[in-house]
């Protein structure tokens, strides 16, 4: 093994290969220093005598399914100048941590797409190495939150453990960051982060949320000048429910032959129509055909999601108005209270327009930490 190919394979500079030594389970590499590294820290001179001497060992990326460690015999030095004596520092060590900087970045590499405990059962150094590797690379990216840089945020929350305990994430919907995590979803539990944001977030335009009254008293109370936009999601949630109310009270109310109509078609009335295959589009035109209150109430929620797609705030204002307006003609009590919270919400709804934005990066972030909690 060549010191060229230390070198361009394995990025190890500021040594010299002088032999190979192969067991079982792994490939030692041993190594001495270049007088390249002789360099007094203090006055520059690159003369130096000998003062000691230690060995040290690395852990290498792997070389197939072999795992490699490199040996270096470090020389303390002493310069003949000012006397000054010190450790030499090799251009691929990471600080004093037991492992090459090629190797970490191997780490990092699986770690997008395995377990830590697989990367350590691979590379054979262990899981607490490969997660001591992991948390200084989150350090290194996550050490400081600029708030003044955010724009807009989305908050959400999601279940923890069961017995109606949540965590509230914020995150900023331009990079996706986490801003804040805390335990609890009440208005005292996110008002401490909210406070500083409005310190330090100068550029905050809009927040992206559900319409919990928490949050929202919250985010007034702290944030006052900043433009509130309801979710999407949790709006068209509002509709769906209305109709899931309604199809259950005609459950109670029908005859057997009624019930037996509606049976196995709750699925079809909340999912959007244009998702639905040929036969389940056919199933549901016939449930709608002979239900006319589940006609009106179905056509006027995929009516409603052509809200989003209006070309400006004055045209969505009017939309909403005639969408709100038909609905309380209607005459159907579930959509009739579903036009009244909508009414209410019609700051929130419109303020889209300014600012389109969803809290359904949040969404999938919380997913993803619910996967990790299931995982771990």
């Amino acid at each position: 093994m060549s010191t060229s190919i230390l070198y361009h394979a394995f990025g190890l500079k500021g040594i010299r290969h002088t032999s190979t030594h192969f067991k079982s389970d792994a490939v030692i590499f041993r190594a001495e220093m270049t007088d390249a590294l002789v360099h007094c820290s203090r006055c520059g001179c690159r003369k130096a005598t000998l003062k000691g001497q230690k060995t040290r060992w690395f852990f290498m990326s792997p070389v197939g399914r072999k795992k490699c460690m490199l040996v270096v015999d470090f020389h303390r030095l002493k310069c003949e100048d000012c006397a000054h004596l010190w450790w030499p520092s090799l251009p691929f060590m990471v600080g004093k941590h037991r492992y090459v900087r090629s190797f970490a970045l191997t780490v990092l590499d699986l770690l997008r797409f395995v377990t830590i405990r697989w990367v350590a059962r691979y590379l054979g150094g262990g899981w607490d190495l490969v997660k001591e590797i992991h948390k200084s690379r989150l350090r290194l990216l996550y050490r400081k939150i600029l708030l003044h840089k955010v724009r807009h945020i989305g908050i959400d929350e999601f279940s923890i453990r069961k017995g109606h305990e949540y965590m509230t994430v914020v995150t900023d919907l331009r990079t996706g960051r986490i801003l804040h995590a805390v335990e609890g979803k009440g208005k005292e539990d996110i008002l401490p982060f909210l406070r500083k944001l409005a310190r330090k977030g100068k550029r905050l335009e809009g927040v992206a949320m559900d319409m919990s009254s928490a949050y929202y008293h919250a985010v007034r109370e702290a944030l006052p000048h900043v433009d509130i936009v309801f979710d999407r999601y949790h709006i068209m949630a509002l509709l769906n429910q209305a109709i899931e109310d309604l199809r259950r009270e005609q459950q109670r109310e029908l005859d057997d032959l009624g019930k037996e109509t509606l049976k196995g078609n709750r699925f079809l009335l909340l999912r959007n129509y244009e998702d639905l295959k040929p036969d389940r589009k056919a199933r549901l035109d016939a449930l709608l055909q002979v239900n006319q209150p589940l006609f009106i109430i179905h056509s006027m929620k995929e009516q409603l999601r052509l809200f989003w797609d209006k070309e400006n705030w004055n045209a969505a204002r009017r939309f909403l108005e005639t969408w709100c307006h038909d609905a309380r003609q209607s005459g159907i009590k579930q959509l009739v209270k579903a036009a009244r919270t909508l009414a209410g919400y019609r700051t929130g709804l419109l303020n889209y327009f300014k600012h389109p934005i969803t809290s359904a990066m949040v969404e999938g972030i919380n997913n993803k930490i619910k996967t990790l909690k299931r995982q771990a």
